[in-house]
């Protein structure tokens, strides 16, 4: 414990800065929703001003790398924290569902961004052998923050400027820890490339299993907020209520992945599915009370639908040989923040025609189509092994370092300007899903 507290040393500073800025984010993400709702926005207009954040992210997944090459990490994070700065405070400025689509893309963007420099930075630096605790270090930090800046939605009023205030605060001192920090940041990278055509012939269960996290994800994190106040909710209780959901989601991370290590995926896959799915018809249809329960159910949901998106990605690796994981990821990346963005704006119009509880329905329902597609896959395709494709890591579904090329420490025995060469494919394992499609 000792010598891996020594290792982690030289990035407490990056990781004090990703525990600044999402503290900031994370207040921003959940008052937004309960102020919408405090303004009258009707669910579509926020289900649709939420997903125009992740439209944002997908712009400054595919561009953020073009800024880094440029002009370097530090500088890139810098400006990226402080144009995410500014769009906290301009929804102050102009309070209409438009003025906050627009700010939410320029924060999705931003975020997009802020997450490649320092996930880039800490593959870049770390080594092999440590590099999946420092990531998992960093992942805890990440959904830690997230989970600690609900609560303080309860620091003032959300019909007041204070909070607002706060978010910008937190985001802007993100910069004076990477500025400050003596950790030499990475060289320039090199971007990878996508094929979504070669991704569903490696691994179709996959690309709809992302497809599916990703509405849903979207849709809690964009609508649940508004849901509570719909629903009679005190802003207290919704803070609370994400932070629990969020605490679930880290807890369950290993637990769910090393299991996922030991048997067929998608057997673990369509368990957590399953449960989910039941559960959120729960919540839908109120079958339990009482504060400690909802609580203990927050808990468990959020732990088996954060973590759909790392399951997916881990057996997908299973199937590509090595060396073509960054543009698999890249691919899934794309793929989960596009339906992330539809997410909301399907999930807004569900809440307005049948009411606020349509959201859960709406979740149930990706959660039991990604189960329904594995089981018929399992009938298709034997499972990958697991033993030789990358063991499961935590993961968050703000993962757009996956974007980055590998580090040239990782090209060992090439030349610099050898071209990345494009998904390997065991042909063996695949040759019979590619025909059935």
């Amino acid at each position: 414990m000792l010598a891996t507290l020594v290792r982690i040393t030289p990035f407490t500073m990056l990781l004090l800065s990703v525990a600044l800025l999402m503290l900031g984010i994370g207040l921003q993400n959940t008052l937004l929703g309960v102020r919408a709702g405090l303004e009258s926005f009707s669910s579509i207009e926020v289900g649709s001003l939420m997903g125009f954040y992740f439209f944002g992210f997908l712009a400054g997944s595919l561009l953020s790398p073009v800024y880094v090459s440029r002009v370097g990490h530090i500088r890139t994070f810098a400006g990226l924290a402080s144009l995410a700065s500014c769009a906290a405070l301009l929804h102050l400025v102009l309070i209409d569902p438009v003025s906050w689509s627009v700010f939410r893309f320029v924060t999705g963007f931003c975020i997009a961004g802020l997450y490649l420099v320092v996930e880039s930075w800490l593959n870049g630096r770390a080594e092999r052998d440590f590099r999946g605790v420092l990531l998992s270090a960093y992942f805890f930090v990440n959904l830690g923050a997230v989970a600690f800046g609900q609560l303080l939605l309860q620091a003032d009023d959300p019909e007041s400027y204070e909070l607002f205030i706060y978010a910008s605060v937190l985001v802007s001192l993100a910069i004076l820890p990477v500025g400050l920090t003596r950790t030499e940041a990475p060289a320039a990278t090199r971007t990878a490339k996508f094929s979504f055509a070669l991704l569903s012939r490696i691994s179709p269960f996959a690309l709809v299993g992302t497809a599916m996290a990703g509405i849903a994800n979207g849709a809690f994190w964009g609508l649940a907020p508004l849901y509570g106040v719909q629903t009679g909710a005190s802003s207290d209780d919704i803070a609370i209520a994400m932070t629990v959901t969020i605490i679930g989601g880290a807890a369950l991370q290993l637990p769910l992945g090393r299991l996922s290590d030991l048997v067929d995926r998608r057997i673990v896959i369509s368990f957590a599915n399953v449960v989910l799915g039941l559960l959120a018809v729960v919540i839908a249809l109120e079958l339990f009370s009482g504060t400690t329960l909802m609580l203990a159910l927050a808990f468990l949901f959020g732990g088996l639908l954060l973590t759909q998106y790392g399951l997916c990605i881990a057996h997908a690796n299973d199937f590509v040989a090595d060396g073509n994981f960054v543009e698999l990821a890249s691919a899934l990346l794309l793929v989960f923040g596009g339906c992330a963005a539809i997410g909301p704006i399907i999930g807004s119009v569900f809440m307005t025609i049948f009411g606020p509880y349509a959201l859960f329905w709406l979740i149930s329902a990706c959660a039991l189509s990604s189960t329904g597609y594995a089981l018929w896959r399992m009938t298709r395709r034997e499972a990958g092994d697991s033993r030789s494709a990358q063991a499961f890591a935590p993961t968050s579904a703000g993962l757009s370092g996956a974007i980055l090329a590998p580090t040239e420490a990782e090209y060992e025995g090439t030349d610099d300007d050898v071209p990345m060469e494009p998904f390997a494919i065991d042909e063996t394992e695949t040759e019979a899903a590619t025909k059935e499609g």
